[in-house]
């Protein structure tokens, strides 16, 4: 893999020339960058970026400005959005093509002007995850074993259109949109994606299961897909197994094709996701690299889940393509703090040094500012940069919670099952100011979200101790935050900061423990509002502050008391996205 020079690094290369053949030594240089840049490859989904002909050139320009290595273009689409899954973003003969590209083949554009500029392109086609071909064949579709009925799967929402992974000619359509791009089209590589099923109980179409039952003897639909078993593991074993064949016969065909020196690549889910069927060690022999998606927000794991050599998804990933050649993409997102960026950054310099490139996603069409962002993080983590000094202290709490003091002072909380409540602590507090002090439990949460919480009692507290429940854009002790909260003495009070450093805001309302406080983000618009019995409710204010997308929600207690007795207690805690 080779990397791109930067005009920086030209510019140093150039003068030490000069030097060398004027006879005299080279003037010393600052070291700008202690660490080689990552390759940076972002993917685009076409239907966001790529509507004709200027915005290929617009991107491919910022591209090239912002160091761009790699753009990984969807060329079938991925999602039941704007575009139904399956439709093409190129002239194709076998696929529908989406609406409004019928005369704009945008993969044709985008490989004509990065190739000009150096730029490599891979065609990014999701495989089984295909609305058009779902609807056009019936005996195509993925069917889960639903209260024992055979049922099409369309996903938790009714708008996940599946194929079977298994099916030969839903394997043969697929496989012939792959052998139609690398055949008409100059790109670098392809990376497959979708190439899984959703969850044990599929697929259990009649296709699948006499082909199963003729291998093992035994229907699957005799098997309890809720429960692990060694019958559930033999038929995750053989899924698996059939979706390793189906990659190692992609393989086959590009060897075949005019075009045989394509790599090839696949996105993967985290290794917790055992029951989607998918195991890279099992086509890890037919693939040149494996991109894992590292969103560790997004699955609900602590940072050091995507570079730990002790557990999380690169472990897991160099583990099961161990003695091969395959490379490892790291995925990332494009909306963590820059603590989490330098922390992930080292980990991985660290620890899997031969990662090589790292690989950003945008559900949406790409800003400008976060190009900029990415290409100026190349060389991270930054040689004068330090891990934050608070860090998520150990608590048991339910799945998905963590807990941290922010500011760096005492707290803590514990959790009682039985009762559905927290109990939480601090001292030497206060969330005001320019920046807050607090304790603070909480989960990631992306988008428009809610959170209702019953504030059952405080002890022990100062008049002004504030215990509710906030959303906060970072864990930063000077973020933008809007929260609800009562205090023992002085009322409701709904307060913010517009502005990260700025100063806090507060507007009051009458109410005191027992109350139930209910927070909102709709958009950028926060509200807060304070009810007795949940039933009717008083809203105490509102504001608008543009936050990032994704930000984080729980429960806060500030306290600037001194008594290691007080408590807060929370309970019947929803929060609803």
């Amino acid at each position: 893999m080779t990397f791109t020079l930067r005009s920086r690094s030209i510019a140093v290369l150039s003068l030490a020339l000069v030097f060398s053949v004027l006879g005299s030594s080279v003037p010393a240089i600052a070291e700008e960058e202690s660490n080689p840049p990552f390759e940076t490859e972002v993917i685009v989904r076409t239907v966001n970026q790529f509507k004709n002909k200027a915005d290929v050139q617009n991107f491919i320009e910022l591209s090239e400005r912002y160091g761009v290595d790699l753009i990984s273009m969807n060329v079938k689409q991925d999602e039941d959005d704007e575009v139904p899954s399956g439709r093409v973003f190129y002239q194709s003969d076998i696929a529908p093509i989406a609406q409004g590209y019928e005369n704009f083949d945008a993969l044709q554009e985008v490989i004509t002007a990065a190739h000009a500029v150096g730029i490599k392109v891979h065609a990014w086609i999701p495989q089984f995850h295909d609305q058009e071909a779902f609807l056009k064949h019936e005996e195509w579709q993925m069917q889960s074993l639903v209260n024992g009925v055979q049922t099409p799967f369309t996903g938790s929402n009714g708008n996940e259109y599946f194929v079977n992974p298994i099916h030969h000619e839903v394997q043969q359509y697929e496989r012939s949109i792959i052998q139609e791009v690398i055949g008409n089209y100059a790109v670098d590589g392809v990376v497959l994606d979708w190439i899984r099923f959703d969850n044990y109980n599929m697929d259990v179409s009649d296709y699948t299961v006499a082909k199963y039952k003729a291998q093992f003897g035994y229907s699957p639909l005799s098997i309890n897909f809720d429960a692990d078993s060694t019958q559930r593991q033999q038929w995750n074993e053989w899924r698996t197994d059939q979706i390793g064949q189906y990659v190692g016969d992609i393989r086959q065909d590009i060897s075949q094709s005019s075009n045989p020196d394509v790599q090839l690549g696949v996105y993967i889910l985290p290794p917790e996701f055992t029951e989607v069927g998918q195991n890279v060690a099992k086509f890890k022999d037919s693939i040149d690299f494996v991109a894992p998606m590292a969103y560790f927000d997004d699955w609900e794991f602590n940072s050091d889940w995507v570079y730990s050599t002790a557990y999380g998804i690169l472990k897991d990933t160099s583990d099961r393509i161990s003695n091969s050649q395959v490379e490892i993409v790291a995925t990332l997102d494009n909306d963590w703090t820059d603590d989490e960026y330098q922390e992930i950054y080292q980990g991985i310099r660290e620890n899997y040094p031969g990662v090589k490139r790292l690989s950003f996603f945008s559900y949406g069409a790409w800003p400008e500012a976060e190009l900029a962002k990415i290409d100026e993080r190349t060389t991270w983590p930054t040689p004068d940069w330090t891990p934050p000094g608070e860090h998520d202290y150990p608590a048991q709490l339910p799945t998905g919670w963590k807990a941290r003091n922010i500011g760096s002072k005492p707290g803590n909380v514990v959790y009682n099952s039985s009762k559905k409540q927290f109990t939480m602590s601090s001292t030497s507090t206060d969330i005001w100011g320019r920046a807050d002090k607090l304790n603070f439990v909480y989960q990631p949460v992306k988008g428009d979200v809610e959170i209702i919480v019953q504030m059952r009692s405080t002890e022990r507290m100062d008049g002004w101790a504030k215990a509710g429940i906030m959303i906060r854009e970072s864990l930063g002790h000077d973020a933008k935050h809007a929260d609800m909260m009562i205090t023992p003495e002085n009322g409701a009070t709904f307060q913010y900061r517009e502005e990260t450093t700025g100063s806090a805001v507060d507007q009051t309302a009458d109410a005191s423990a027992p109350s139930w406080l209910k927070l909102s983000r709709k958009g950028n618009t926060f509200t807060g509002a304070v009810s007795s019995d949940r039933k009717r409710w008083t809203t105490v204010g509102t504001v608008q502050i543009p936050m990032n997308h994704q930000v984080y929600i729980g429960m806060a207690l500030s306290n600037p008391g001194d008594d290691a007795r007080n408590k807060a207690v929370f309970g019947n805690v929803k929060i609803t996205k």
